[in-house]
C-alpha cells in the first residue's frame, strides 16, 4: 500500500523548499549568463538533476504526498534535511505486516541465496505490492545488503519522451539514491547505443565500488510497459543485466539483485509474457489474504473481534489487502463506530 512509504511536506517545509528552489534556479541562471549560455534553467531542469520528475516536485510543493525516497532526493539536492521538510512519521497501523506463506520466504530465499537474482512480483492494483516491498527492504537491511528503490510513478511525461531521456533519468535517479555524483552527460557517448551507454554508466560509475549485494527494486514497472518508445528496449536492458550476472563469475553484476514490481492490470504497449523478460528469473504472484491472515492483521490493530465477525468482514470485502487495511484503519480511528454500523454503511455504499 503506497501510503506506507509516502510523506507530506509541512507548511514550513513547503516554504523552505520553495525558497531553496528559487535560489538555486536564480543561481544557475546567473552562472549560465556568465558562461554565455543562452539556454534557460527551469524548475524542470532542477527536478531532473535531483532525479525526480517535475510533477513530483510540484506535488511536494502543494503539500501532496510523495514517495519518501523522492522527497529525500529533492532535500539532498537542495542540501536540506528531510526531517526539516516533512511531517514527522509516527508508528501506526501502516507499519504492520502480515505474511502470506510461502510467498515471502521464497522471495527472501531467492534474493539472499542467488547471485544476480531477478524476481518479478506481480499482482492486480492495490493488492499490497508496495507494502510487501517495504517489508522486503527491512529484511534486506537486516542482512546488511544495500538497496535502491525506484518508482516509475515519479517520472513525469517528459521522461518518457524517448529512450535516451528515459535511461539518463534512470541513471541519475539510481545514482542519487546511492549518493553518487551525476556524471551522465560526461559519460554518455554519441554513437554508442542507449542501452550500452546505460550499462556502461552503471558498471563504471555506480557499480564500480560495489562490494556487497545490492537490491534494486523497480516499482510500478507497468507504467513503463505503457510507453511504446521505451518499453521493449528497457526490458532488453534488464534481460542483458540478468544474463551478465549469470555468465560473469567474479563480476560486480553478480552483486545485483533485481526486483521488478508490476501490476497485472491491462496495459497497452507491451505484454511482458511476450517481452524479452518472459521466462526470465522467478515470478511471484501476490494473492489475497486468507481468513487466518485477516485475523492476524486484526490482532495487530488491537481490535477484539469474535470469529464470526472476522468471517463477516471477509464475506463483505474479501481478502483484498488494501480494502482490509483501509477498513481496519477506519474502525481503529473511529472506535465509536460499531462493526454492525460499519457493515450497514458498507452495504449501502
Amino acid at each position: 500500500m503506497r501510503e506506507t512509504n509516502s510523506v507530506q511536506a509541512t507548511p514550513q517545509g513547503i516554504r523552505l523548499v520553495d525558497r531553496h528552489v528559487g535560489e538555486r534556479v536564480l543561481q544557475e541562471r546567473q552562472q549560465r549568463r556568465e558562461n554565455h549560455n543562452a539556454t534557460p534553467y527551469t524548475r524542470e531542469d532542477l527536478a531532473v538533476q535531483a532525479g525526480v520528475g517535475i510533477d513530483t516536485l510540484k506535488r511536494l510543493l502543494r503539500g501532496v504526498k510523495v514517495r519518501r525516497d523522492s522527497a529525500d532526493a529533492i532535500a539532498r539536492f537542495l542540501e536540506l534535511k528531510l526531517a526539516d521538510i516533512i511531517e514527522p512519521r509516527s508508528p501506526g497501523p501502516p507499519d504492520f505486516y502480515v505474511e502470506r506463506p510461502p510467498f515471502e520466504s521464497q522471495c527472501y530465499e531467492t534474493i539472499f541465496s542467488q547471485s544476480g537474482a531477478l524476481i518479478r512480483v506481480k499482482a492486480p492494483h492495490r493488492m499490497g505490492k508496495t507494502w510487501f516491498v517495504e517489508h522486503l527492504l527491512n529484511q534486506v537491511r537486516e542482512n546488511q545488503y544495500r538497496s535502491v528503490t525506484l518508482s516509475f510513478r515519479d517520472a513525469d511525461r517528459a521522461v518518457f519522451t524517448d529512450l535516451q531521456t528515459f535511461l539518463k533519468w534512470f541513471c541519475i535517479s539510481v545514482g542519487n539514491s546511492l549518493e553518487l555524483p551525476n556524471q551522465v552527460e560526461e559519460k554518455w557517448q554519441d554513437g554508442l547505443g542507449n542501452n550500452s551507454n546505460c550499462t556502461s554508466y552503471f558498471e563504471t560509475c555506480l557499480w564500480a565500488d560495489l562490494n556487497t549485494p545490492l537490491v534494486l527494486v523497480l516499482d510500478d514497472v507497468d507504467l513503463v510497459f505503457e510507453q511504446h518508445n521505451v518499453a521493449d528496449d528497457f526490458c532488453r536492458l534488464l534481460r542483458s543485466w540478468y544474463d551478465r550476472a549469470r555468465r560473469a563469475s567474479g563480476s560486480t553484476w553478480r552483486n545485483l539483485r533485481l526486483v521488478i514490481v508490476h501490476s497485472t492490470d491491462v496495459y497497452g504497449a507491451l505484454d511482458i509474457n511476450y517481452s524479452p523478460l518472459a521466462n526470465v528469473g522467478t515470478v511471484f504472484s501476490l494473492r489475497k489474504f486468507y481468513l487466518t491472515e485477516v485475523t492476524e492483521l486484526i490482532q495487530q490493530y488491537e481490535l477484539h473481534w469474535q470469529a464470526d465477525q472476522v468471517e463477516q468482514m471477509v464475506a463483505l470485502i474479501g481478502g483484498n489487502p488494501y480494502l482490509v487495511h483501509e477498513a481496519l484503519g477506519y474502525l481503529k480511528m473511529h472506535p465509536e463506530v460499531t462493526l454492525e454500523q460499519f457493515f450497514q454503511c458498507s452495504h449501502r455504499n
